[in-house]
């Protein structure tokens, strides 16, 4: 029975919101008990039924939902604080929560439920967020960016779909014709190596796009093409997202300061690094990157190399020290005195509801992908 993980959950996931509501910081002695009290729980479990993996599963739990939190964190998308969050709900449930209507098989041969419980906590949370965007905007009236939510990159949506399409094609045909079987892990590398050559030469990438779609509609004839528009749709939707991720990130979670305004744990939305001598800035976010490099067949460029870092978006916030070498560099003439500071927007109570969805329900992701393929 999973009622003891599901117990210390729901306490961990009502101290942390409140406190990550009320002071902006998450209390270390809220989660680490708590998943060393899940890791005990499958370590008992485990040895109980002579399950050596079932054992080390809260272990296993803990380390993917920290190396996911982790990835957040150095793009600058997370505190410290939701990383340890997401660890400790992992822990505490490594697989699908036997309540769940819909497992995703990851979740339930594998302790990868940590995949579930984060994605869970994007979805959840993305209509409060849709809402407080599209409000944001029309009260500042700023209806050109209203409209680019629903507009901005439909044709590079459109172009990813297609080619997809070529990747699935390309597979399908070394499968059947040449009868050779490849890991999924391959083919997800596969997909992501082709879909960097057709960033770059999107131009072929689409002629053959066009064809698959066409070829394989008149082949296996309107279910397909239903499938297609139905993971359109899918990316539309994700389009949408990323869209009003955007849009709180450039104009309803920021604020412009000048270096006198700047206080200490301010989160600053913007790189401030010293190359050659010469003070730099680079407010391009790690969204803006990632597009950049799937659209010119580029992922160097998504790598962050800057030397000699002064100040940057890490969710710890600034520290006493770097606000008085700012001020300094200002004073010297080194740097504009206007500075993007982000506002902070407490995230566990939304892996909180992540947690209770996950739990309760099951993989939305998953179940995006059912509905998907129309099971």
């Amino acid at each position: 029975m999973s009622t003891i993980p599901l117990v210390l959950g729901i306490i961990m996931g009502v101290l942390t919101s409140y406190t990550d509501i009320k002071t902006g910081f998450i209390d270390d002695k809220h989660v680490f008990p708590v998943a060393g009290a899940g890791i005990l729980y499958y370590l008992y479990e485990g040895i109980k039924n002579g399950d050596n993996f079932h054992a080390l599963s809260g272990i296993l739990g803990l380390g993917i939902g920290f190396l996911i939190g982790y990835v957040l964190y150095l793009i600058g998308g997370w505190a410290s604080g939701d990383v340890v969050i997401l660890a400790g709900y992992s822990a505490l449930f490594p697989y699908a929560s036997e309540f769940a209507k819909i497992k995703a098989p990851y979740a339930v041969y594998y302790p990868l439920h940590a995949l579930t419980l984060f994605f869970n906590s994007i979805i959840g949370v993305f209509p409060f967020l849709f809402i407080y965007a599209l409000g944001g905007l029309i009260f500042k009236k700023k209806v050109d960016r209203l409209k680019a939510i629903f507009t901005e990159n439909i044709i590079l949506t459109i172009e990813l779909v297609l080619w997809i399409m070529v990747t699935l094609g390309f597979f399908i045909i070394i499968g059947y014709y040449f009868h050779i079987t490849l890991h999924p892990l391959i083919r997800w590398l596969g997909t992501i190596v082709m879909l960097a050559i057709f960033g770059k030469y999107r131009r072929i990438g689409n002629i053959l796009g066009v064809t698959a779609l066409i070829i394989y509609t008149y082949i296996i004839g309107p279910p397909f093409l239903l499938s297609f528009i139905k993971l359109l749709l899918v990316f539309y939707a994700f389009k949408i997202f990323f869209s009003i991720v955007k849009v709180l990130r450039d104009e309803i979670l920021v604020e412009r300061k000048p270096v006198e305004k700047l206080k200490e744990w301010d989160i600053l939305g913007e790189w401030i690094y010293e190359k050659n001598g010469e003070v730099l800035r680079d407010r391009e976010s790690f969204v803006e990157k990632f597009k950049k490099a799937i659209t010119t067949g580029d992922l160097s460029i998504v790598k962050l190399s800057y030397e000699n870092v002064i100040a940057s978006p890490t969710a710890e916030g600034l520290t006493k020290e770097q606000i008085e070498k700012l001020k300094k560099l200002v004073e010297e003439g080194k740097l504009e005195n206007e500075f993007i500071v982000r506002k902070a927007m407490p995230f566990a109570p939304a892996l909180f509801l992540g947690f209770l969805i996950s739990v309760f329900y099951g993989d939305l992701l998953w179940l995006l992908f059912i509905k998907m393929n129309g099971l």
